[in-house]
């Protein structure tokens, strides 16, 4: 199982964290990946002026916006699922 968590502290959501969820949570369901990907929220993930910030797996990534979802998605995410 792979785990996405997208921070949702107050900086993040101010920088749209909530739009990137939305993001990653289609994008999921696009490719069919429900039962491969564990998205869930997190609160400050210590990196409030680098947000929205995304952990996949427990690695960090930083300003993942909306322009970012479909390429982390890509090379991060799917790799994990053996995609």
């Amino acid at each position: 199982m792979v785990k996405v968590s997208i921070c949702v502290g107050s900086a993040c959501h101010m920088k749209g964290s909530h739009a990137t969820t939305q993001l990653f949570q289609q994008e999921i369901e696009r490719l069919g990946l429900g039962s491969q990907v564990e998205l869930s929220a997190s609160f400050c993930m210590g990196e409030c002026k680098s947000g929205p910030c995304v952990r996949v797996n427990g690695v960090k990534f930083y300003h993942v916006d909306q322009d970012r979802v479909a390429s982390l998605m890509r090379e991060e995410v799917l790799p994990l699922c053996g995609g």
